[in-house]
């Protein structure tokens, strides 16, 4: 895990709505970079190993989400799929309650 910032949308163009929101009510310039990103999902699990074994094993595939919770972004569905079997003991939710 790093600490780049990343923003999920559906559409560019609302990656668009963000830029020049950032520009004209902060001041702020940003670039947009796509990310080979097609899915992802919250990860919880009460099985501490599996956890720490997942974030040695895939951390380009790891990011932590606004509210702190831990998130797998999934390049395609056959990774997911591979990720979901190698860590059977953690749950992988395509939806988190707030």
């Amino acid at each position: 895990m790093s600490n780049d910032l990343v923003l999920g949308a559906i559409g560019i163009l609302q990656f668009d709505v963000v830029a020049h929101r950032l520009k004209n009510e902060y001041g702020v310039d940003c670039a947009f970079e796509a990310v080979p990103v097609v899915t992802v999902r919250w990860i919880l699990g009460d099985d501490s190993s599996q956890l720490e074994e997942i974030k040695r094993k895939s951390p380009q595939n790891l990011a932590i989400d606004s509210s702190g919770a831990l998130t797998y972004l999934a390049p395609n569905s056959a990774n997911l799929r591979l990720a979901e079997e190698r860590f059977p003991d953690l749950d992988f939710f395509s939806t988190r309650e707030l």
